[in-house]
């Protein structure tokens, strides 16, 4: 590298601002998503086998969705897998989302969602408490259930609070 390149700040990663070239990719290739989704692609890949964090967790939803190559879900899996080691809790929560939505692997749901939600992800913890509530991997405790709703709610994340809402009706229109 030329030592002008060094005292600018230039490396073969980055524009002459520090911005890594990884970021370029990924940036360009969400602003390619309407036009040319198999371009969009091709640049969330490099950016993605340059290490770039969002890019790796985006090559799951590409792959999950058939977002410019063809659907595959224990490709989108290996990605979403890849971003969870590097501690994204979207990865897991995703995780989990595939392994309740696409598999009804409940067990596997729940330790996705648990690892997201200990990490502070709302939607995970609502998703634990839809788990208990109809007792999916884990044994039905529906006020445990309610639990989770409500620090969900706590968040406003509106289909916590919608939950909460009907249940407390449902409550109130229950005879005695």
């Amino acid at each position: 590298m030329a030592r002008s390149d060094q005292r600018r700040g230039r490396t073969p990663y980055a524009n002459s601002v520090g911005i890594p070239s990884s970021w370029r990719s990924y940036n360009h290739s969400l602003k390619l998503l309407d036009n040319d989704e198999a371009e969009a692609f091709r640049l969330n890949i490099q950016a993605a086998e340059k290490g770039m964090h969002d890019a790796v967790l985006a090559m799951g939803w590409f792959y999950l969705n058939g977002v410019g190559i063809e659907r595959d879900e224990d490709e989108a899996i290996r990605w979403y897998r890849k971003s969870a080691r590097q501690g994204d809790e979207r990865a897991m929560f995703s995780l989990g989302q595939i392994a309740y939505s696409e598999r009804q692997d409940y067990p596997e749901a729940l330790l996705w969602f648990r690892r997201a939600a200990d990490k502070g992800h709302y939607r995970s913890i609502f998703w634990l408490g839809k788990l208990y509530w109809r007792g999916h991997g884990v044994e039905q405790d529906q006020q445990a259930a309610k639990q989770y709703f409500s620090k969900a709610a706590d968040k406003k994340l509106p289909v916590a609070q919608r939950t909460l809402r009907f249940l407390s009706r449902r409550r109130l229109s229950t005879p005695h």
